[in-house]
């Protein structure tokens, strides 16, 4: 991939950002399509995301995405909003026109979606999900899990006033739980979904204690770095089955991806390129693997 004057700039920004690998998936994706593109990750504290975002529209950029703790935070700051963004209040990928208006979309619901779709063959109608984390992130998730017809859906947060607001924000029937009360939720839950940055990078992971979960359970944890993380280990330990993050972000990328270049993702290449990489890396971590 050569960089000249001509080449646009997408990228994605987070605190942290390091563990990302939606650079690798986008410059892998604009390589096989030739498309003169650079996608940079970009480390934005929170209290520089405006000036962040004012300086990436200020030098033209094309767009970038955006993962914790900036997807609620964007809101505002946009001059419109997509549907889907407007509904779940978070924005994950932000599209910015020539002359500089910014439009937020939220691409999470169908990367979440297709993700758990092709992992999980679970029958979720009159099943109880519960749901860890209330940020952005877990809102596109709720968003998507009602899309799929799911009969409960019960948000748990540390803060348990956060997990109240997004059951009240207008998404459905969704309830909301303290974390401890998080033992007698699991109970009877068929699906868990860990949105929150719990064992990112294999930092603070905290195991959960998941022997209330029932036989047949699924975990499914959006966190993909390190590509078997604490959540996972424990769900696998108690004998369930487990899946990491890589398609949702995978197929949430492959939407931005459209959204920016007008362009299909080559999402079958994309895919079996950063599975060899996390193979590399899952060796590299014997520790992750318990």
């Amino acid at each position: 991939m050569s960089i000249d004057g001509k080449t646009r700039l997408l990228g994605v920004i987070g605190d942290p950002v390091r563990h990302s690998l939606s650079p690798a998936m986008h410059n892998l994706a604009c390589a096989e399509l030739g498309l003169n593109y650079c996608y940079l990750p970009m480390h934005v504290a929170p209290e520089n995301l405006r000036k962040a975002v004012e300086g990436m529209r200020a030098i033209g950029m094309v767009g970038f995405n955006a993962t914790i703790p900036h997807k609620e935070a964007l809101v505002p700051m946009m001059d419109e909003l997509d549907p889907v963004a407007a509904m779940i209040g978070a924005v994950n990928t932000v599209a910015i026109a020539p002359d500089g208006r910014l439009r937020g979309y939220n691409t999470d619901v169908y990367g979440f979606t297709t993700a758990l779709r092709a992992a999980c063959d679970l029958s979720l109608a009159d099943a109880a999900v519960v749901v860890l984390g209330a940020g952005g992130a877990a809102r596109g998730v709720v968003a998507g899990l009602r899309e799929m017809g799911v009969g409960r859906i019960v948000v748990v947060n540390r803060t348990e006033s956060r997990a109240v607001a997004l059951a009240e924000s207008g998404q459905g029937a969704v309830e909301a739980a303290s974390w401890s009360a998080l033992p007698g939720v699991l109970e009877g839950c068929r699906l868990l979904v860990n949105t929150t940055s719990l064992g990112l990078s294999g930092v603070g992971a905290g195991a959960l204690d998941l022997a209330p979960l029932p036989d047949g359970a699924f975990v499914y944890d959006i966190v993909y770095s390190p590509p078997e993380t604490p959540l996972m280990v424990a769900a696998r330990a108690r004998g369930l089955r487990a899946e990491n993050g890589l398609g949702m972000l995978i197929h949430q990328g492959a939407r931005a991806f459209e959204i920016w270049t007008g362009r299909q993702m080559p999402v079958a290449r994309v895919e079996a390129v950063l599975r060899a990489e996390i193979a590399c890396q899952l060796q590299s971590m014997p520790m992750v693997r318990g």
